[in-house]
């Protein structure tokens, strides 16, 4: 039976505040609590209501609202308050019921784990549910966890190891700005260990130092799971921007190298506010046409070098306003150049064209650039539900190295014999869920592509199906490649058509399909994995590029769709000998009941 939770709603002024100080729990329980009127929203946690109310009433921006809701029950405990207070604020910030979330910290405190959690993270849906028939909320759980803006929210509470880094960054950053000189994070994690969220946490944080002064008692006095050096670092930079800065906020550039996913983070920031605007998201090229104190770069192991390239006047046009030879620099190194910190979120294994500059040519631009390197790792999986067990998992099929059959726990890995069905079932998977798509390798041609980006409104791939025309065939099985390159996950024709690495890397999925196409296979001889060149189609990959490290980018394209899941990854390989392979490792699909 699920806990019953008591919903009781009073009048914020005085009167509703005698009310309140004649329940029993009003008193002396855990309780979370929402202070609103129409457009305006605060969420709150306190094991004493009514202490808390009265706070709350003589401050100014508070005491205007109407109405506190507070919800009472008797398996609360302060870890399931807290816990619930972010979670609200979270939930509500994506709701949109309330225009307006007037909590400064935004939920931001250390997520951290605490008796039952599982039971209650799953009461918080019974929670969601009766604030929905109350009118509190307006939208359903499901349908807020496939919004970008909750993805990738700077409300997102950090795990102990996130703040950590978090902490420690923001040290590095205040450091080089006390002592006048230049500096550089390097935060390394691989795919899935959240890297983009941390990015955006701190950007959040840097930008809201300023609006520190007025909670922090507050957060400290109710004990809020900020963590203590947070606070400390925080107010550091707050007094730094008053007293060294008169007052000037940091001017921070937020770096994509991938357009696609630059400008969905655009979009996020847009909605957030906050602080947060969509100039600050910006492309490698961007960097010269502002004065940045700090640049904070995710995916920068697809930053580029002058090679394979669509169009080289931007690169030479860049380079040389930065008073660099093309030739023999990269974007790296104009970023380095162009703040006085530097964060990089770094993954070696997610390089995926030749274009990107390797790990020898991003180790000697850091040591030629760079100054002042201080190092820090991301290694929990945060995006797969099956963990880091899944992640080491593929690596070791990619890399042929596993030893055993092993089924991953809380995680729907399965491999197809029937390519439209592996199609068909991650369609039906969209349907019920969302943000659910099939991907594949680069072995057929783009012929469908069309001349300029279609509207998202399915009538451009109804008149490519209607026309005949198609770009992948398999087993008989026709299909046609992402209509756009941008917001691809999003778009409502994704749906139908097949996407890429350049189309889903950096996003998370509920499913992804991927189909290993007819350029990689498998040689049971050797046990090693093959690449067939005359099949692979991106010839800008393979231009001027030496087949071992078209073989290796490859293997990284694959494994890093293969993590794009967070619930489950079906697959199927066009060659026998890769498919007979995968099947040894993979659960069949045929051997279970596929919803």
């Amino acid at each position: 039976m699920p806990a019953l939770n008591e919903i009781k709603s009073y009048e914020f002024n005085e009167d509703g505040l005698v009310e309140l100080r004649s329940e029993q729990a009003g008193t002396n329980w855990p309780v979370v609590y929402m202070i609103h009127d129409d457009k305006n929203l605060y969420i709150g946690e306190t094991t004493s209501a009514a202490t808390r109310m009265q706070q709350h009433l003589k401050n100014d921006e508070k005491k205007n609202l109407e109405i506190i809701d507070i919800v009472f029950n008797k398996e609360f405990n302060k870890s399931v308050v807290l816990d619930y207070e972010q979670r609200l604020i979270k939930y509500c910030s994506v709701d949109r019921k309330f225009q307006n979330i007037i909590n400064k910290n935004k939920g931001q405190q250390a997520a951290h784990n605490y008796y039952q959690r599982p039971y209650y993270k799953n009461q918080f849906g019974v929670l969601w549910q009766e604030l929905k028939n109350k009118g509190l909320v307006e939208h359903p759980l499901d349908r807020i966890e496939n919004e970008n803006i909750f993805k990738f929210s700077p409300y997102n509470a950090l795990t102990g190891e996130q703040t950590e880094v978090s902490v420690s960054v923001m040290k590095s950053i205040l450091e080089t700005f006390q002592k006048d000189t230049k500096g550089v994070s390097l935060v390394d994690g691989c795919a899935g260990t959240g890297k983009t969220v941390l990015a955006i946490s701190i950007i959040n944080s840097l930008i809201n130092a300023v609006n520190l002064e007025e909670e922090e008692d507050e957060f400290l006095s109710e004990e809020q799971g900020i963590d203590a050096s947070k606070i400390e670092t925080l107010l550091q930079i707050k007094h730094h921007i008053e007293h060294e800065r008169n007052g000037k906020p940091f001017k921070i550039g937020f770096v994509f190298p991938m357009p696609g996913i630059r400008s969905t983070i655009r979009q996020v920031f847009r909605e957030c506010g906050n602080g947060l605007t969509k100039d600050m998201v910006i492309g490698p090229t961007d960097v010269i046409k502002d004065e940045y104190d700090i640049l904070i770069v995710d995916e920068s192991h697809r930053l580029s070098k002058r090679k394979n390239l669509t169009g080289y006047g931007s690169f030479d046009n860049t380079s040389r306003a930065l008073g660099l030879v093309p030739e023999e620099t990269n974007q790296l190194e104009w970023i380095l150049k162009s703040a006085k910190h530097v964060v990089l979120f770094y993954d070696k294994n997610q390089s995926v064209k030749s274009s990107d500059v390797t790990y020898n040519e991003y180790q000697a631009s850091l040591h030629k650039y760079g100054k002042n390197i201080s190092k820090f790792q991301l290694k929990t999986q945060m995006r797969c539900e099956g963990g880091d067990t899944y992640i080491k998992y593929v690596k070791d099929l990619m890399e042929c190295r596993r030893q055993k059959f092993e089924r991953i726990s809380n995680y729907d890995f399965m491999i197809f014999d029937d390519v439209d069905l592996l199609v068909e079932t991650v369609r039906r998977k969209d349907d019920a869920l969302g943000l659910s798509k099939t991907v594949a390798g680069f072995s057929w041609d783009w012929e469908t592509k069309p001349n300029k980006r279609p509207k998202d409104n399915m009538e451009y791939y109804d008149y490519l199906v209607h026309a005949g025309k198609y770009d992948i065939m398999i087993e008989n099985h026709k299909y046609i490649w992402n209509l756009s390159n941008e917001n691809w996950v999003t778009r409502q024709d994704s749906h139908c058509t097949i996407g890429c690495i350049h189309t889903s890397q950096g996003y998370d999925m509920n499913y992804v399909g991927v189909i290993f196409g007819k350029e990689i296979d498998y040689n049971p001889i050797t046990n090693k994995i093959e690449i067939n060149l005359d099949n692979y189609k991106d010839k800008k990959v393979k231009a001027g590029t030496d087949e071992e490290t078209v073989k290796e980018l490859i293997i990284n394209t694959y494994t890093t769709i293969m993590a794009r899941g967070i619930k489950g990854c079906y697959v199927y390989a066009c060659n026998p000998n890769l498919q007979k392979y995968l099947k040894e490792y993979i659960v069949p699909a045929n051997s279970v009941t596929i919803d």
